[in-house]
């Protein structure tokens, strides 16, 4: 299963990324070293194709009135052309207070 990790070369993400090919999945480390800038949206409908399974472990560039989860959902969002199954979003953002 294609499994695209955002902040996929990070501290926690590169750790995921390791585990999944472990357990034989096809996991794709998406981040800005790796093309896909998740601010813009450069990169991320090729490295969201054919995607099964999307994980978010990116850093927020801000924690301001939770703008990172704004930016997520902006950006992650696939647009009506991409070919991914079902889509989850989930941060810890929405939990802090």
């Amino acid at each position: 299963m294609k499994v695209v990790v955002i902040g996929g070369t990070g501290l926690i993400g590169s750790k995921l990324v390791t585990k999944l090919g472990e357990h034989g999945h096809e996991a794709v480390p998406a981040a800005p070293n790796t093309g896909v800038n998740t601010l813009t949206g450069e990169g991320l409908a090729e490295a969201l194709d054919g995607a099964a399974v999307v994980v978010d472990v990116s850093n927020s560039p801000s924690f301001a009135s939770y703008s990172g989860a704004r930016i997520s959902e902006r950006t992650l969002l696939p647009g009506p052309d991409a070919q991914l199954g079902e889509i989850t979003l989930g941060t810890w953002l929405a939990q802090r207070q």
